[in-house]
């Protein structure tokens, strides 16, 4: 036991280094993405022109608000590279100064590995061979050890709305799956990707690919 405990222990030391070391590059996400528009006049500079986010109400409650304000965070970075700048809550009443209205909806769903590979027994303790005895049918004892990573599907929808007409403007959804844990780079690519080609992003579903620091 202690023995295989120390081989557990180095084979968890050596991820770890991979796993740091794996830091400093940069991830090439690939994304679905489906967006559609009706801007009014696309060739109107958008540089400066305001915007409040638009919560449902299931994003008011304390835990889904707090998720939300970090999500908003960083779709307010990514907006500002397209020319739209947030409104403070304070100036949000006035649709005049404030004409537009953004709306986020993400989910992320973690499996326990990849689609493509086969599930396979809890790691640990487990028969792996027989030793025949006589009459009798000795299993030996092995160390079987899962190494296999989970396996993540994270989505985003966004919505702009023109608060002085009540119509959507424009509207998108973006995929990414992969290995990688939530981080707020990986929801910053996925925004991206959403707003790719904002305000009149090509018809029709589409890849696209954002490269970003681990």
């Amino acid at each position: 036991m202690e023995r295989s405990a120390r081989w557990l222990r180095s084979v968890a030391t050596c991820l770890g280094a991979l796993l740091l070391a794996g830091c400093a590059s940069t991830l090439r996400l690939e994304h679905t993405v489906r967006s559609a528009a009706a801007w009014p006049q696309p060739s109107v500079a958008l540089a400066g022109q305001r915007y409040v986010f638009e919560r449902l109400p299931s994003q008011r409650t304390a835990e889904a608000a707090r998720e939300q304000e970090a999500l908003e965070a960083i779709a307010a970075e990514v907006l500002a590279g397209h020319g739209l700048q947030r409104a403070d809550a304070a100036a949000g009443a006035a649709t005049s100064a404030v004409p537009w209205g953004v709306q986020l909806v993400a989910r992320s769903v973690r499996y326990p590995y990849a689609p493509w590979d086969a599930p396979e027994p809890r790691p640990g303790w487990m028969p792996y061979g027989q030793v025949v005895v006589g009459r009798g049918v000795v299993s030996s004892i092995g160390l079987q050890w899962s190494l296999r990573p989970p396996y993540y599907v994270r989505d985003v929808a966004l919505t702009v709305r023109d608060r002085r007409t009540g119509e959507v403007v424009y509207e998108a959804s973006a995929t990414q799956d992969g290995p990688w844990s939530d981080s707020p780079a990986l929801w910053r690519a996925l925004l991206q990707a959403a707003l790719d080609g904002f305000p009149t992003p090509p018809p029709g579903p589409r890849r696209v690919v954002i490269e970003q620091p681990r």
